[in-house]
């Protein structure tokens, strides 16, 4: 008995039928017979379509790609919000909807980058037109993006070294959050970071099954990843204090069917996740009120919520772990990520020496 279908069977048939035409008239009349009778999708005539890809039709086809759905849903927010400033800048220096060919070449996008001045901004910016650009050139043309990858260089400011709270800051932080609307929900929160590292999307995504006291791990949807979670350490302190939150606020839905689906942190009962900027918004405030924490420090860009994860890193690497270990515990893919954190400790140790009693004297009042 034959395993396949009877479906199976008829394209089989088909397909035999096919290739005896094309034997018997040869393959370049065959093909010039079916596509005068206009029985070929104009789609696979490559030259035709390359001539007629217009920038909507590009932008439609990458937002259905793998490309851009695989994305974290942050990351599909950010691109289309860079896709309409973008478009609209296409706009303005030709006629609506050009075709994609006349906006992907290096000057048009040199043009678009470069009133941006801010790094990080540019760095943003690159990254989504590399994205982009890659996915419909390799689709529509069968070309790489290399010609591109010079004007498009994602640029990292090599000495800017991540900003991590002291533990005097952090004491502080931790007093302030006992204090105030909402405290009880706040404190655990910080501690829940302090406590793993983790980052703001992964803390906010927190459902209560994803809580493993038996193996000491929270499970938490990384940087990237849209269905999978993976198993992340927590302190026995904070997960003491997180599992005891979670039976105060959710105790009494215990034999509810979704309990185990209901986010942590929540203003609804665990149907809804806090949104990140309430989370923000918090720390922001937190911040502001910490006299410990100088004026400069409290700039935009400098210290903030994600300054805990920096701070989670460097304490392990003050109390001996080892580089690779922290990589684990942060679940860096590149080693390269986690080794940023050795230039933060070398620049601590020079704060700590220089404050060495013998270490201000001044070398004229001996000679």
């Amino acid at each position: 008995m034959p395993i396949y279908d009877k479906e199976f069977e008829m394209d089989l048939l088909l397909e035999d039928k096919i290739k005896e035409m094309a034997e018997a008239y040869g393959p370049h009349k065959f093909f010039q017979a079916l596509n005068q009778m206009d029985w070929i999708p104009k789609s696979t005539n490559n030259e035709k379509a390359r001539e007629h890809v217009k920038l909507s039709d590009a932008v439609e086809f990458y937002f259905s790609s793998d490309s851009f759905t695989e994305l974290a849903e942050k990351s599909q927010v950010a691109y289309r919000y860079e896709m309409n400033w973008f478009i609209k800048f296409c706009n303005q220096h030709f006629d609506q909807d050009p075709d994609f060919k006349t906006i992907c070449t290096s000057q048009h996008l040199s043009d678009y980058l470069a009133p941006v001045k801010n790094k990080n901004t540019r760095s943003k910016k690159a990254a989504f037109l590399r994205s982009f650009l890659r996915t419909i050139l390799e689709h529509f043309y069968e070309e790489k993006i290399d010609k591109l990858k010079r004007v498009l260089k994602v640029e990292v400011d090599k000495r800017r070294v991540p900003r991590a709270f002291t533990k005097e800051q952090i004491d502080e932080l931790i007093l302030l959050a006992r204090l105030g609307r909402e405290s009880h929900r706040n404190f655990i929160i910080l501690w829940t970071f302090l406590g793993t590292g983790i980052r703001l999307s992964e803390l906010c995504s927190l459902q209560i099954g994803d809580i493993k006291p038996q193996t000491q791990d929270i499970c938490v949807r990384s940087k990237g990843e849209k269905e999978f979670k993976t198993p992340c350490k927590i302190t026995n302190f904070s997960l003491e204090l997180l599992c005891k939150y979670v039976n105060f606020r959710y105790g009494a839905l215990k034999e509810s069917p979704n309990y185990s689906e209901l986010y942590v942190f929540s203003d609804d009962k665990g149907i809804t996740p806090l949104h990140e900027s309430t989370i923000q918004k918090m720390f922001t405030n937190l911040i502001d009120e910490a006299s410990t924490i100088t004026d400069d420090d409290k700039r935009v860009y400098q210290l903030s919520v994600h300054s805990l994860r920096h701070s989670f890193a460097l304490y392990l690497l003050e109390s001996g772990v080892n580089i690779y270990t922290i990589q684990e515990l942060l679940r860096h893919k590149w080693l390269s990520s986690t080794l940023v954190y050795l230039k933060m400790f070398d620049s601590m140790l020079v704060k700590v020496i220089n404050q060495h009693p013998l270490g201000n004297l001044k070398v004229n009042d001996f000679f």
